[in-house]
């Protein structure tokens, strides 16, 4: 391949990296180069994919995507870098801090610079914090592993009047210090110029008209004489006013007082736009990693397990949540490492997973749960079953994924062939544009689902040309990429090999139901699985495919908790 042979197709790669939301253009292009066969044309033309371009042809086109894609994370970082500091009120006149999973400070404002030389809060030489509270280290340090979860939160030092206001980020892609920032740290004391008014102070504290006017002056000029006298009170009166204030608030002196009301006046104040509203709870496992999940339905129903799809975006369950609570079903929905704020592990494997629900469940305090699994969490599911048979009760996959050797390449729809062919001829290749692809994604995704649609089934396009339905995967979506986007590119890489675990191994009630029409895992893939599975119950749908979970969701459980219950010896 030269320059001047192919000055079209490396034009399209740079364009790309300016217009992301192009890429899938670009992979039906590079899917088709590497289709070409190289050499001069001949009376037949070889479908050996060895006769087709040559490796240094290769070579040279992944070494301009390479270029393409760094490029493209340059302007990605910096994007990114506005965001972050423009959402976090950079020119604040508080000490700004942007701290590293180790607590290390990666950037601060200059007012960080010159009011942590010294005091309770320091910034040392080496870009490390030393605390003179040891547990307000400990609580920020929760915060930072996200075992504290996502929210805004205010962290309060009794022992030197110190309040962190603490804003976990969401995590960049993008190369560079940007990707490492964890959390964003506000240092609040009581000699904080910005005073809440009376309204945010009663409204936050459930305090008294009367306690919240002398607090706001307290906040403002922080003599209780002069507080007295601009109110028209007697000292004896705001000394009395003053002392509720502090016991509704637990603050032991007029400073906390003080440092507390504007911090948490603070929190509401500069609380940031957020895709989430449903409460992501933590767990701490033994290796110090944190698992996260969300619940619906009745809080004190029949616990049902749950796992997403690849890319942890479908099913949305509030859209089901009624119909939980009708039935007595309490769904936790397990988040997966690596999404949500679960500690992503690298080279973690399918199998890998079932000790994390094992421990979920004993933190939970709930024994042998049915299992319901779509899509991408299939393999954890599966994998779970195999290897730990008393782990569920009874399995239930939806239009799962299957292992490598059942794959039908020919018979994928056209976006996920050709991501296919390219890690067949170069997992560089697959890489490198599943990178461009996630930026792609994240700057328009209307535009990647409705270019997705057009080579699935009916029945999907339906799904994905639903406002609501497309808007509430698109939320999901984002909501599960808070640790960044790239664990898309490790499950998908982690589809591309065995996944070394024997399912006939697997002793519990499952039934497994397919799309007949799913152009993304074939019918006859998901047969080839179910034939691994012992006593499996199979179902197809006809016309239905990839998205039919929201059509047969509440079916699908229903059968699975009719099923007769695994005994205690499978």
């Amino acid at each position: 391949m030269s320059d001047t042979d192919n000055d079209e197709l490396i034009g399209q790669i740079y364009e790309t990296a300016l217009s992301p939301g192009d890429w899938v253009d670009l992979v039906d292009t590079i899917t088709s180069w590497t289709d070409v066969p190289s050499g001069p044309p001949s009376g037949s033309v070889s479908t050996d994919i060895d006769s087709r371009r040559t490796p240094a042809e290769v070579e040279v086109l992944i070494n301009h995507l390479d270029r393409a894609v760094r490029s493209s994370a340059y302007m990605h970082a910096l994007e990114d870098r506005t965001r972050i500091l423009n959402d976090m009120y950079n020119q604040m006149p508080w000490p700004m801090l942007m701290l590293d999973e180790r607590m290390g400070v990666l950037e601060c404002n200059p007012v960080a610079e010159q009011a942590l030389s010294s005091g309770p809060l320091e910034i040392l030489p080496d870009r490390s914090l030393q605390f003179s509270d040891r547990e307000l280290r400990q609580s920020l340090k929760r915060v930072i592993s996200l075992e504290a979860g996502r929210e805004t939160q205010l962290l309060n030092s009794q022992q030197d009047s110190v309040s962190l206001l603490c804003l976990p980020v969401k995590k960049s892609d993008a190369p560079g210090s940007i990707s490492q920032v964890r959390t964003i740290v506000w240092v609040l004391a009581g000699q904080s110029m910005v005073t809440p008014s009376p309204e945010m102070l009663r409204s936050v504290f459930h305090i008294t008209h009367a306690e919240s006017r002398l607090l706001h002056l307290l906040c403002k000029v922080g003599n209780l004489n002069q507080s007295a006298e601009l109110l028209n009170i007697s000292v004896h009166t705001a000394r009395t006013q003053l002392k509720s204030t502090m016991s509704k608030l637990n603050a032991s002196s007029q400073v906390q007082l003080v440092s507390q009301a504007m911090g948490h006046a603070l929190v509401q104040a500069a609380r940031l736009p957020q895709v989430q509203t449903e409460r992501e709870f933590t767990l701490t496992l033994p290796d110090g990693r944190v698992l996260s999940w969300y619940e619906y339905g009745d809080p004190n129903g029949r616990p049902v397990l749950t796992l997403d799809n690849l890319g942890a975006a479908v099913p949305d369950h509030t859209f089901f949540d009624g119909w939980y609570r009708e039935k007595g079903l309490r769904m936790i929905m397990i988040v997966r490492p690596g999404y949500g704020i679960s500690t992503y592990k690298k080279n973690f494997e399918f199998r890998d997973f079932a000790d994390d629900i094992l421990a979920l469940c004993q933190h939970l305090k709930i024994q042998r749960p049915p299992m319901a699994a779509y899509c991408g969490g299939g393999p954890y599911a599966l994998c779970a079953a195999a290897t730990n048979p008393e782990i569920f009760e009874r399995l239930g996959i939806l239009a799962s994924t299957v292992p490598i050797e059942h794959f039908e390449l020919d018979k994928l729809d056209r976006l996920h062939k050709m991501f296919l062919q390219l890690f067949r001829r170069d997992p560089r290749l697959f890489v490198l544009m599943g990178r461009l692809g996630l930026r792609g994604v994240q700057h328009a995704p209307e535009k990647y689902f409705a270019k997705l649609a057009k080579s699935l089934c009916q029945h999907d396009q339906d799904v994905l040309g639903n406002p609501d339905l497309l808007s509430r995967l698109i939320k999901c979506m984002r909501r599960s990429h808070f640790q960044g986007a790239k664990i898309l590119i490790d499950e998908y890489l982690r589809l591309q090999f065995p996944w070394k675990v024997d399912l006939g191994d697997i002793t519990i009630p499952v039934i497994h139901w397919h799309g007949e029409d799913d152009r993304i895992i074939s019918i006859g893939s998901a047969r080839g699985l179910a034939s691994e599975i012992p006593g499996v119950k199979f179902r197809s749908f006809a016309g239905m495919g990839r998205f039919m979970i929201y059509a047969v969701w509440e079916d699908f459980l229903s059968e699975l908790l009719e099923l007769p219950a695994a005994t205690e010896n499978g």
